[in-house]
């Protein structure tokens, strides 16, 4: 039970860090290239988890280095569109927004196993939707375009999740993390080269894109993938997923502390109808398994 407690404190610092992430990351586009933010953060990345693979490296198979690779190019791409619109909306609404990840996951995993997707699934879907649509605020072709890149990103993070899921087993996961976030380094530095190359270093190496590195780097990627990997056996997976909902919620507040945004009723009214939906699944099956000891036990 201690084991567990800790380990739930230590997943809420995961949600909290990637929470802290988008601000820190609009402060940092807001001066410098997205492109260029990105390669430098997930480089610097790589180079942080070297030391802890570096032997296991030397004997990688191809299938682990081409699945690792699969997976930076989706999550890479996710990356782009999600702070690409980040420069276009705010810190907040990304964070509601790109939760909807959850709730893609849904609706994508029960086609793939050749069933259809389930009554949860579909309330999660309407409410997550139902969130967008109060959010969306269409009378501003900037900040829709913004929110549209950022649903773009949250597929392609779900995407991600659900590849993941069918080929964590499979590999040695220091290992596939390290080609996963190195390819994305890559990826994202040849068409930052092909596109503009005179922008591939910052012309400012400025306190708050140093800052946005380091944190980003640091405590959104190494040590949050660290954290998952040494605790998240400690609870129930239901749990955990509940313990990631909260990024959204810390987006908000670190959006509202950092960048003084307003949180407005849509924020609220559309960001609630989103949380909602992605903890209406694990929060089903809370219930379902606390209904069934409750009948066991007469």
């Amino acid at each position: 039970m201690k084991k567990a407690w800790i380990a739930e404190i230590l997943l809420v610092g995961v949600a909290a860090g990637w929470g802290l992430g988008f601000p820190v990351m609009k402060i940092a586009v807001d001066e410098t290239p997205v492109l260029t933010v990105l390669w430098l953060r997930f480089m610097l990345s790589a180079l942080l988890l070297l030391p802890f693979c570096f032997g296991s490296l030397k004997k990688i198979s191809s299938k682990t280095f081409f699945t690792g690779c699969l997976l930076g190019i989706l999550l890479g791409t996710s990356f782009i569109f999600l702070i690409t619109g980040l420069q276009m909306t705010t810190a907040s609404n990304t964070g509601f927004l790109a939760g909807l990840a959850v709730i893609w996951v849904l609706l994508l995993s029960a086609p793939l196993s050749g069933k259809l997707p389930s009554i949860e699934a579909v309330l999660a879907t309407v409410f997550g939707l139902m969130g967008l649509i109060v959010m969306s605020d269409f009378s501003s072709t900037q900040i829709q375009w913004g929110e549209i890149l950022v649903v773009i990103g949250s597929l392609f993070s779900a995407l991600h999740i659900v590849v993941l899921d069918k080929v964590t087993n499979q590999h040695n996961n220091s290992v596939l993390t390290f080609i996963e976030i190195a390819t994305i380094a890559i990826l994202i530095f040849i068409i930052q080269a092909i596109n503009t190359p005179n922008n591939l270093l910052p012309n400012n190496w400025s306190n708050s894109l140093i800052t946005a590195l380091i944190i980003t780097s640091v405590f959104s990627t190494v040590l949050a993938f660290w954290i998952q990997t040494a605790y998240q056996r400690y609870t129930t997976p239901t749990r955990a997923v509940l313990i990631y909902n909260l990024e959204p919620v810390f987006s908000a507040l670190f959006a509202v502390w950092l960048l003084n945004e307003t949180l407005s009723s849509d924020v609220f009214v559309g960001g609630g109808l989103i949380l909602i939906g992605m903890c209406f699944p694990s929060l089903f099956t809370l219930f379902k398994k606390r209904k069934m000891v409750s009948d066991l036990s007469h």
